[in-house]
């Protein structure tokens, strides 16, 4: 039986650590790890990535899995003049920084990356402080000559490279350089060549404010120096603490950025101080030590642990320290020769290499790999020797289960007498969640299925559930295969989404369809759709292009047919897989994926982006989207010539034999041109089709509107009348062309209609722009006859000016001089005449609130209508009564009960009597 946790837990100030196994073996075959590898972790140690420390140069990166498998290769052929410097992982992208001035990006395990320069166009931050404390003044940058070309060329030797979070920071011989790796821009800080080397090693403290302020410690000389850069003001400022006890020559920052340790190897000592240098919060002399510390990091923000040979030391607060040891490596290794120092080397040592994590600290050494942590108070109080507690009692139970019921059930009892049930259970979660030990997490979780038999409806069974699925989808992970060995805190911390994105890189497209579908992460499931299509994309190099279009549109087609879409529609966005085609040269491929894009909007932004701009065009019109239509007109207006532009307006006829080129243009003139803010466009059209008439229509309608504005400003007179009457009769002689002259003639005339309307009325009617709001004028005055004259003498239509005088007799309360108007047509009420549709003046006179009763008359004489249709304007109107007769007439008895379910809530009794009376009437 597997022994109590508890027991190998070590104890410092009443917290309990616990390092656990993750791998007890690894699976590659190497050396000495720390002695013969320069060793890089990536991001929550999933990745290892190696290179020799004996190569001068190294030509070749080894990636690893953390449990050993080899995975990939970065093979480069160093030179003395070009070659691989350093290398750092963002997450799981490996950086690798080459002599030649250039960053690659490797952003997949397949070998594909990109390449970036990190001294190309040098943004230059400014000093915040009040001098550079790295860079005396006047000091310039040193430069050499390139004898091939003889041009002076900056020096650019890096030293250090560092990863912290969005940012690669370059220490150079004469500069800091911060890439953004988002971006790719990069910023500099200028250093003394004669300071460089007294910089001994730098750590960050905080990035904040959206990831634009950078928070650094700089071990410079005998002291230590704050480097704070705001990206945001592009300026930095050095701050120096004025320490003595340095030179330091390790530093390791908490976590949280609180507390900093930093190492003197000449006096033997870790200073641990607050990250305002202030205060010394512990001093602790390693010179009792198996040696001085080769790493120090930090487990989680309060305990530091040091790298020793053959151990790891956890210090705490007030000097205290647990360790944990390795096993010699020889069985006849002469340890007497290492206390003399007799020349034995690191190789007979177990020397391991710390990774901080945001809940512990894992350890990788050539053999194993361990976490070392804090064991949360949940697992205290489950596992500890003795314990009393809820969660202990429930476990208990399940020991005597089997071979005592009776106790198991007095365990239960107790615990519900108490009222602890619920609260065992939830820390018996939490608990499991901390546990790597499958043996120990099943126990626990039948302890939590033995303890939910018992509850009551205030225990949440899906609580349960979810733990349960996450420990099989963390075991999963964890396996030596896939080796992304998790904690549920960092799962927590990194998010799912990059969790897929790692399974993606190792092409695990099935255990990613698995982990979704058990988590209920289907907001998850395109992205592992997209990269499948990608990565054929560019694996099928000897596929057609309708082939792979196949293969790809039915993969597509088959993500969602668990969902009730049909099956031959995609669901998912293809413009990054499109984008992959057209890098890999695929173009006809790239235009059938656009094809697929289930957003309209995407789908044209993709033919933009790769210049299929007619296509785009004639997609945009398909889509029947008025916004997305107008917009890609403007786009093209904006970025092509104009002949190239008017050139498409009248090619898309060729190109579709759905969308006409005449509605592409009618579009382009009706909608686009004519807006009073782009006329110009319009203008600019007619010229170039050398469309004169409609030049002229153009020019006078803009003569009109800067005419009306000027009338605003303008006090009206007869000067001003007889100007532009004098400027109207030229404009027509101008024109030259009859079908234009009859534009001027009618303003002509309606200008000499205000001027007699305003003499006669004494009202100012040229400051109407259209006739129509004349008639509106009068009609508001209550000359209708004056109305009907004008009507007639510019032949406007009696349906249009009946539209008028409805919308303004209603608009403005005038509701019985409308009645009256209308009831003037006929002598009978019930036999009304009226040009346009009763229904029409029904619904203008529900929109204004009109009285009811002349309502209902119009409703009466609605007579085009179906019955139903009737009723429901008798509804609206509140007209219970007359909607019953209605549906009286027609014996439609489901009406008559809903009138009178209707009337029961609304109406008086007189009216709910009625309808009750026809509803008699019918039999019912």
């Amino acid at each position: 039986m597997t022994s109590n946790p508890s027991l190998s837990w070590q104890e410092i100030q009443d917290v309990y650590y616990s390092l656990r196994s993750c791998y007890d073996t690894l699976n590659w075959s190497i050396g000495n790890l720390h002695s013969d590898h320069k060793v890089k972790i990536s991001s929550n140690s999933t990745l290892v990535a190696l290179s020799s420390k004996h190569a001068k140069y190294p030509s070749l990166i080894e990636i690893y899995s953390i449990s050993g498998n080899k995975l990939w290769s970065i093979i480069f052929n160093s030179t003395p003049t070009e070659h691989i410097i350093d290398y750092e992982f963002r997450g799981e992208d490996l950086y690798v920084v080459l002599s030649n001035q250039k960053i690659r990006h490797y952003r997949d395990l397949k070998g594909n990356f990109n390449e970036y320069s990190y001294t190309d166009k040098l943004i230059k931050l400014d000093d915040f402080g009040d001098s550079n404390i790295l860079l005396p003044k006047n000091e310039e940058f040193k430069t050499i000559t390139n004898l091939e070309s003889n041009d002076i060329e900056e020096i650019y030797k890096v030293e250090e490279i560092y990863n912290w979070g969005p940012y690669l920071f370059l220490r150079l011989t004469n500069r800091f350089i911060i890439t953004d790796l988002n971006t790719w821009k990069n910023y500099e800080i200028p250093i003394s060549d004669q300071l460089s080397d007294k910089i001994h090693c730098m750590s960050l403290v905080t990035i904040s404010n959206d990831d634009k302020e950078i928070l650094t410690v700089i071990c410079f000389n005998n002291t230590v120096i704050s480097l704070k850069v705001d990206l945001n003001s592009s300026s930095y400022e050095f701050i120096d603490y004025g320490l003595t006890d340095g030179p330091f020559n390790k530093v390791a920052v908490s976590p949280n950025g609180q507390l900093i340790a930093l190492l003197n190897s000449e006096l033997s000592t870790i200073f641990v101080i607050n990250n305002t240098f202030n205060q010394v919060l512990l001093e602790y002399d390693t010179s009792n030590d198996s040696s001085l510390p080769y790493q120090i990091q930090w487990c989680s923000n309060d305990a530091l642990v040091l790298a020793l040979r053959d151990e790891i030391k956890l210090l705490g607060p007030n000097q205290a320290s647990i360790s944990f040891f390795y096993d010699v490596l020889e069985e006849d290794f002469d340890f007497d020769s290492v206390l003399k120092n007799n020349g034995v080397d690191e190789l007979s040592f177990t020397i391991p290499i710390l990774k901080s994590e945001v809940d512990g600290l894992k350890i990788l050494t050539t053999n194993k790999l361990e976490f070392l942590s804090r064991v949360p108070i949940e697992n205290v109080n489950l596992y500890q020797i003795g314990s009393s507690h809820p969660s202990s009692i429930l476990l208990d139970s399940i020991d005597k289960l089997s071979l005592h019921s009776s106790k198991a059930d007095a365990n239960i009892s107790l615990l519900k007498s108490d009222h602890s049930l619920l609260l065992a259970i939830d820390e018996s979660l939490k608990a499991a969640l901390y546990e790597f030990n499958p043996f120990w997490q099943k126990k626990i979780l039948s302890s939590v299925s033995f303890g939910k038999t018992y509850c009551d409806q205030s225990f949440n069974g899906e609580e349960y559930v979810k733990v349960v699925n996450l420990l099989k989808v963390l075991n999963q992970l964890r396996s030596s295969e896939i080796a992304i060995f998790l904690t549920s805190n960092e799962v927590e911390t990194i998010g799912w989404s990059s969790i897929i994105d790692m399974l993606l890189k190792r092409d695990e497209y099935l255990l990613s369809i698995k982990i979704i579908d058990l988590l209920g992460l289907n907001h998850l499931k395109d992205k592992i759709y997209i990269n499948w299509c990608c990565y054929k994309i560019k694996k099928e190099i000897d596929l057609e292009d309708h082939e792979l279009f196949k293969i790809i549109s039915k993969k597509l087609k088959s993500a969602r047919n668990n969902l009730p879409f049909n099956e031959d529609t995609n669901y998912i966005s293809i413009s990054e897989i499109s984008e992959i085609a057209y890098e890999e040269g695929r173009i006809d491929l790239c235009k059938l994926l656009i094809d697929l894009e289930p957003s309209m909007n995407k789908k044209i932004q993709q033919y933009i982006n790769f210049e299929e701009l007619e296509l785009g065009l004639i997609k945009s019109f398909q889509s029947n989207e008025y916004d997305l239509c107008k917009l890609i007109l403007l786009y093209l207006y904006d970025t092509l010539s104009i002949s190239q532009f008017f050139k498409i307006l009248h090619q898309n006829e060729q190109k579709s034999d759905t969308i006409s080129g005449d509605a592409v243009e009618h579009f382009w003139i009706e909608i686009i041109g004519k807006n009073e803010s782009t006329s110009a466009l319009l203008e600019k059209y007619y010229k170039q089709e050398d469309m004169k008439m409609d030049l002229t229509i153009l020019k006078f309608k803009t003569f009109l509107k800067q005419f009306n504005e000027d009338l605003i400003k303008e006090t009206v007179d007869d000067d001003f009348y007889d100007n532009y009457k004098s400027q109207l009769k030229n404009l027509s002689g101008f024109s030259g062309d009859r079908r234009n002259s009859k534009y001027y003639q009618l303003e002509l005339e309606i200008l000499e209609a205000k001027k007699r309307l305003s003499d006669t009325y004494q009202v100012d009617f040229f400051k109407y722009k259209s006739l129509n709001d004349i008639i509106t004028k009068l009609i508001q005055m209550n000359q209708l006859k004056q109305c009907q004259k004008l009507t007639k003498e510019f032949k406007i239509p009696q349906e249009k000016f009946w539209f008028i005088l409805i919308e303004t007799y209603a608009s403005t309360g005038e509701f019985e001089r409308l009645h009256q108007f209308i009831l003037s047509t006929s002598a009978d009420k019930h036999n009304l005449k009226s040009p346009i549709s009763f229904q029409n003046i029904v619904d203008t006179c529900l929109a204004y609130n009109g009285p009811s009763e002349n309502i209902s008359i119009y409703i009466d004489n609605c007579k085009d209508i179906h019955y139903s249709e009737k009723i429901q304007m008798y509804i609206k109107n509140n007209d219970l009564v007359s909607a019953a007769n209605e549906s009286y007439y027609y014996k439609d008895i489901e009406f008559l009960r809903s009138i009178l379910e209707r009337a029961n809530k609304l109406a008086n009794d007189s009216t709910i009597e009625s309808i009750k009376s026809l509803i008699n009437k019918l039999g019912y």
